[in-house]
């Protein structure tokens, strides 16, 4: 199961965390929610990092190339306090500065991980 936007709970990544804890079958997308954590870069940058194995890459703002980048500057870079006119919102946003290997997770194997689950579980469901 794929929660989108962080479950909703960009607002409380705690409570998303805890919600991993107790649901192992439980991802989320990071999408459509760049805006509400490039303002905690620390706080999500260890949140992330904590649970890489279950977050995917996502962005429901369409496929320009200024989108990728400011998407990628946010989960890649340490820049700090810098305006994103795309958000529409007011205030400024810095980078997590994720290292390589929780971004290969997020970009490519935890989604290839979830799309081998739910074949596997086709499969299984099917032979019965």
């Amino acid at each position: 199961f794929i929660a989108v936007h962080f479950a909703n709970l960009d607002y409380d990544l705690t409570r998303l965390g805890q919600l991993f804890d107790r649901l192992p079958n439980l991802y989320a997308d990071i999408s459509a929610r760049y805006a509400e954590t490039a303002v905690i870069p620390r706080f999500a940058a260890q949140f992330i990092t904590r649970y890489q194995d279950r977050l995917v890459y996502g962005t429901d703002m369409g496929r320009d190339s200024e989108m990728y980048r400011l998407t990628f500057r946010i989960l890649e870079t340490l820049d700090e306090h810098f305006y994103a006119p795309r958000f529409d919102y007011h205030w400024s946003y810095s980078g997590f500065g994720l290292d390589e290997t929780v971004l290969k997770k997020l970009y490519q194997a935890n989604a290839l991980q979830v799309a081998k689950r739910a074949a596997a579980n086709a499969r299984a469901t099917a032979a019965r």
